[in-house]
């Protein structure tokens, strides 16, 4: 499994537009590029940082060359317009070393 960590800045003011548009991006990524999803996090200092995992880095370097449906690309677009993109940036790439981060299903039954 390969990671990337991106710190993205947001423009003063587009917070909003950045938070409404990165699901349905990510959303499109995962259908359209092959990701296996990511996650958002804003850290103590009010910056955003996103977690993206992919099967491998040769999925994550072709996905670049991959376009999503208009509605998706729309999406991603407006995303990136919120962005100061000079300053976004790729924290890291690395391969996952050992894996023991586990989904599990809750118990939603009355109690």
């Amino acid at each position: 499994m390969f990671i990337v960590m991106f710190e993205f800045v947001v423009k003063e003011g587009f917070e909003e537009q950045f938070i409404s548009t990165w699901p349905k991006t990510t959303q499109g990524i995962y259908l359209f590029k092959g990701s296996l999803g990511s996650r958002l996090h804003r850290d103590k200092n009010g910056c955003f940082i996103a977690y993206a995992q992919w099967p491998d880095e040769q999925t994550y370097r072709k996905a670049a060359d991959i376009e999503m449906p208009a509605e998706y690309e729309q999406q991603r677009q407006l995303m990136r317009d919120s962005l100061n993109l000079e300053e976004t940036k790729i924290l890291y790439e690395m391969e996952v070393e050992i894996d023991y981060l586990h989904r599990r299903v809750f118990d939603v039954s009355p109690s």
